[in-house]
């Protein structure tokens, strides 16, 4: 029974280890306020993922700010369910973004800001 005990705990200890090592240092990735917008974005390759996850008819965007400097919109038109991949430049630069669902005629909904280093 010890024996068993010490294999299961080897075992999950491995895995723990594997996910670590796989998973990105500060990978981050946020939702808007009542859904519809989902997005990340991945330190180890320089890019955001944006996905329009609600049937509204709202497309979603991006705002981000590399070094303080607003850069262009990432705007996913696509309609839901669909995904956006896109890459920056900026190495060591600190990073700003949050993300928002776009609605005509009223203010947009956004999240709030997350920090990262592109």
């Amino acid at each position: 029974m010890r024996r068993t005990h010490k294999l299961a705990l080897s075992a999950v200890m491995a895995g723990a280890a594997f996910f670590a090592m796989a998973a990105p240092a500060s990978a981050s990735s946020i939702s808007t306020p009542g859904g519809g917008a989902f997005a990340y974005y991945d330190p180890n390759r320089n890019m955001f993922g944006l996905q329009d996850s609600k049937s509204d008819g709202n497309s979603v965007f991006i705002e981000y700010w590399v070094n303080n400097k607003k850069q262009p919109r990432i705007v996913n038109y696509n309609g839901s369910g669909s995904w956006r991949d896109y890459y920056i430049s900026g190495d060591g630069q600190p990073l700003r973004w949050k993300l928002c669902v776009d609605i005509s005629w009223s203010p947009d909904v956004c999240s709030g800001t997350l920090y990262e280093t592109v």
